[in-house]
């Protein structure tokens, strides 16, 4: 007996959807897969989830019906500034403010945030006494403590010229007594808590740069001023 010939009319016009269905359905895990190894521009993201949902369904889709990962990554606190870095732009513009930009430079380590200030700022060459215009530059770098309860660490560095004065027989010794004489400024003058404080010299054994030129000698000699990334930072 001879079989019968399906007529065209028996035939499903739609069938053509269910392999559709499937085929958009692996292209939406493909791009999901690709964005959970990448970082996918936001606003090709919304277009491609937008564009893939309205063919999925048939159903066009709003692009504001798509979550915002910029605000999904604000609530989850990604992105946001660490206390340290508010600290840092703070302390960027009193000094700013204040017409120290080129006198006192700022930079972040992971120790904590450093003010660097150049010997020629707070010492006469070869000499650990606080010079008498310091006062204006310290006195700034004072009214930032009261506003932090951190550990503060004064650190000396000269070049590495051997010293040739007869007070000091090292740059080990010259770097340690500048830095003592600023702690002491802040302590003695200022009034604040010696428990907050520490100096130490390294002479000429952490330099910023080399030492082949007079220029860079000069960037050497210095005094660092370390907040020190331990505690939390309290504004008032």
């Amino acid at each position: 007996m001879s079989r019968k010939r399906r007529k065209p009319d028996d035939i499903n016009p739609n069938s053509w959807m269910d392999t559709y269905a499937d085929t958009i359905t692996l292209l939406l895990t493909f791009f999901i897969l690709l964005y959970s190894f990448s970082t996918t521009d936001n606003e090709k993201l919304k277009l491609i989830a937008a564009a893939l949902k309205g063919q999925i369904t048939g159903i066009p889709m709003k692009l504001e019906d798509v979550p915002d990962i910029e605000d999904e990554e604000k609530e989850q606190g990604i992105g946001e500034k660490s206390p340290y870095q508010i600290l840092l732009e703070d302390i960027q513009e009193i000094i700013d403010k204040n017409g120290l930009t080129d006198t006192v430079k700022i930079r972040e380590e992971d120790a904590g945030v450093v003010l660097q200030l150049s010997e020629s700022i707070l010492f006469d060459l070869g000499k650990a006494d606080l010079k008498a215009d310091s006062t204006p530059v310290l006195e700034v770098i004072s009214g930032l403590i009261p506003a932090i309860e951190n550990e503060i660490m004064v650190q000396g560095h000269t070049d590495n010229i051997p010293i040739s004065s007869g007070t000091y027989k090292s740059n080990w010794e010259l770097s340690t007594s500048r830095a003592v004489n600023v702690v002491k400024y802040f302590i003695e003058t200022k009034g604040f808590d010696p428990t907050r404080f520490s100096a130490t010299g390294y002479g000429e054994y952490r330099p910023l740069v080399d030492n082949a030129t007079e220029e860079n000698r000069a960037i050497n000699r210095r005094v660092d001023i370390l907040i020190v990334q331990q505690k939390e930072i309290v504004k008032e």
